[in-house]
């Protein structure tokens, strides 16, 4: 894993970033960003950079949430579309609530396995580049959000088509040559 020389002060989510950790330098909160070729730390707060993330993406942590809970009916901690990137949606699912300073956040699709720890009670997140992260949370739990968040990627992707269906259908009617009566 290659290492950034300098904390920057904030960061964007991207569809390298595997995983937002919190990260203690003393008394200030920072985050731990994992990607896929790197690791460095960022002196926002991991809520800080979810939430400027959802607002470089033109939305909000908020409407992200409103979102989610209305399409796969989870209310507590839901997944959540960052961003779209490219037509393929910037899923990341919070450990705990959002706005608690110790969740950690994942990118769906850089999540291989979430296995059960030594004691049986924590979780081992294994990423697809190699890197594990050890967890205080119950693998249950976790895997649970994983799988709220394969639900909000295949709601969003259905929705995808439906558009593109009658975007397609809007055109053809819209842009079909009339056909001339024959006694005009």
């Amino acid at each position: 894993m290659g290492r950034r020389n300098q904390n920057p002060i904030s960061y964007t989510v991207c569809s390298n970033t595997y995983a937002l950790m919190p990260y203690m330098n003393g008394h200030r909160e920072g985050t731990r960003v994992i990607e896929d070729r790197s690791e460095f730390i960022v002196e926002e707060s991991v809520y800080k950079t979810v939430t400027s993330s959802c607002s470089f993406y033109r939305g909000s942590l908020e409407s992200a949430t409103l979102y989610s809970q209305k399409a796969i009916r989870v209310k507590h901690k839901p997944p959540v579309i960052i961003g779209e990137y490219y037509g393929n949606p910037l899923l990341f699912f919070p450990t705990h609530s959002p706005k608690n300073k110790d969740s950690v956040w994942f990118n769906f699709d850089a999540v291989d396995l979430v296995d059960t720890d030594e004691s049986g009670k924590g979780s081992i997140v294994h990423l697809s580049n190699g890197v594990t992260v050890p967890l205080d949370v119950s693998p249950i739990a976790l895997r649970n959000q994983h799988s709220f968040a394969g639900s909000l990627r295949r709601y969003f992707k259905n929705a995808q088509q439906v558009h593109k269906h009658q975007m397609i259908y809007l055109t053809k009617r819209r842009y079909t040559p009339r056909k001339e009566h024959p006694l005009d």
